[in-house]
């Protein structure tokens, strides 16, 4: 009864770290909106789109849509469930990652290791922010197949060979759902040959690699969709930050007035594993080729690319748990030898608590700021600017930044349509691609953009455009500005009235996700 009830006390408290971490954020990602517009297209028409709409640049030939699924089933959760299917979307993938968790570390378990406790998975969660820090995003689905597919990959290498059907089963829904899906046979490739290296017949590998490669053709664009991520994923990415290498000088987290690096977890993630290679190196013991070459490439990966930080964690939570438990054996054991056995019992007691006392004050000290509505932050989007183009009936080539072009075309589409948006690799030529991000980020000849592709509307971020750049606009005026952007109109196109709408009115900080995308 006992065990019963501190295992249910222990899955209660999952349910509790994975509430707030559904909660926390509940701003949306910069390109949701596309994904939603997708969404709703597919619901209109029955297929998915294979030329650009939203843009007036010049776009590439067939517009490979990687995420199109994703687009789907967050538009479906919306338009039958509200906002709550979003929320409840994001719960269920983080519970199942946290589920997989634990039996990855149960399976790596001897009959005398003990379980993670809470803490552990309150480290865990904490680790995982920087992947999971908005509303929704599309791989988090891949953040829930690569840990699957660990799980499986891990029963296969116990000659548990009936789990070999999740691989071509899943592998349908992944490679729709984002292009992440190379991640999966990243693994494979990986499980091949370091079981070939610890002298384990690798042929079971190399049969899922064999079905799961034909799965990935099932697919909108066939072989297009290989064309399209092999150029993905070797193209430069210098306007993201996500795709930039690790810096110690940030980004940063603020949690109770105190600056913490977003990518904290990861970083003690990697130094206890690099702990644990410089032990095993010392005591000499028989290597397991398959963790050293995943654990070593999702490092080195990691520090290249922040955004694979999250595959990294996932990885080493399940696989090396236990050999972090060993490091601090010795603390164990000098801090037993101190203690008599009514303290040790007492010591037993607060290390069994000290992980629910925690979660506690998290929990308390978070609900001020857990959100059950999806707000539109009027810091983040130009809220206000929108409504006054949408107000005002402004139309044409609306010229905005990388990060609120989603939004607009969402927003504004067909009234009006945009520069740049996220959906950078997908959709417009290199070239083109970089003379928009120039503008968007306020580099080099930012200008250029406006001589070279006609604009009728200018929406510019003041985080990133001063004063100064706008009256330098000459031939531009600027008619309406709200907390985080201004609108700027030709001044031979000024009119004499406008409806200036109130940019702190909260009704245009939500939104109807559900909307249908009003098609030309």
């Amino acid at each position: 009864m006992a065990d019963q009830m501190k295992k249910g006390i222990f899955y209660l408290s999952i349910a509790i770290i994975i509430y707030i971490l559904t909660f926390a954020i509940n701003l949306p990602d910069s390109d949701l909106w596309a994904r939603l517009a997708v969404g709703s297209i597919f619901f209109q028409t029955g297929h998915v789109l294979q030329h650009d709409i939203f843009s007036y640049l010049p776009t590439k030939d067939l517009w490979i849509d990687h995420e199109w699924g994703s687009g789907v089933v967050f538009y479906f959760l919306a338009r039958y469930l509200g906002e709550w299917g979003i929320f409840a979307l994001k719960a269920f993938i983080l519970f199942a990652i946290l589920i997989l968790i634990i039996k990855i570390i149960k399976l790596q378990a001897n009959k005398d290791q003990g379980f993670a406790g809470v803490f552990y998975f309150i480290f865990l969660g904490f680790s995982l922010i920087p992947g999971i820090a908005s509303l929704i995003r599309c791989q988090m689905f891949t953040y829930l197949f690569f840990t699957l597919w660990i799980y499986a990959l891990e029963r296969i290498r116990r000659q548990e060979n009936q789990f070999i059907w999740i691989f071509p089963v899943t592998m349908l829904l992944w490679v729709n759902l984002h292009g992440g899906f190379l991640a999966g046979i990243g693994l494979i490739i990986i499980y091949a040959a370091g079981e070939l290296l610890n002298y384990k017949n690798p042929l079971k590998y190399l049969g899922i690699l064999a079905l799961i490669i034909p799965a990935t053709l099932m697919n909108p664009y066939g072989f297009e969709l290989w064309n399209y991520m092999i150029d993905a994923s070797f193209m430069p990415r210098p306007y993201i930050q996500e795709w930039q290498s690790i810096s110690l000088n940030g980004p940063i987290h603020m949690i109770g007035g105190m600056k913490i690096h977003i990518l904290a977890g990861f970083m003690i993630f990697a130094l206890l594993t690099i702990m644990v290679s410089v032990k095993l190196l010392i005591q000499k013991g028989k290597p397991d080729w398959t963790k050293i070459i995943l654990v070593t490439l999702l490092l080195y990966l990691s520090v290249k690319h922040q955004r694979h930080s999250e595959f990294f964690v996932l990885a080493v939570s399940g696989l090396l748990y236990h050999q972090y438990v060993h490091l601090f054996d010795p603390v164990r054991k000098f801090i037993k030898n101190k203690l008599s056995d009514k303290t040790d019992k007492v010591w037993e007691g607060i290390k069994y608590g000290f992980g629910y006392i925690l979660l506690g004050a998290i929990f308390v000290y978070s609900m001020p700021y857990l959100s059950h509505s999806i707000i539109v932050d009027p810091m983040a989007y130009p809220v206000g600017s929108i409504e006054f183009i949408k107000q005002n009936n402004l139309s044409g080539n609306i010229a905005t930044t990388y990060n609120w072009g989603s939004y607009a075309s969402w927003k504004l589409y067909p009234q009006g349509k945009v520069l740049i948006d996220g959906r950078y690799e997908e959709v417009y030529p290199d070239v083109v691609y970089d003379a928009a991000m120039q503008f968007s980020e306020h580099q080099g000849d930012w200008r250029a953009i406006l001589r070279d592709y006609h604009a009728d509307v200018l929406v510019l971020s003041k985080r990133s455009y001063s004063p100064a750049d706008v009256s330098n606009l000459t031939d531009w005026k600027l008619v309406y500005q709200d907390m985080s952007s201004v609108v700027l109109l030709p001044k031979d196109k000024i009119k004499s009235l406008y409806i200036y709408p109130d940019y702190k009115n909260p009704t245009y900080f939500k939104e109807d996700f559900s909307k249908k995308v009003k098609l030309d």
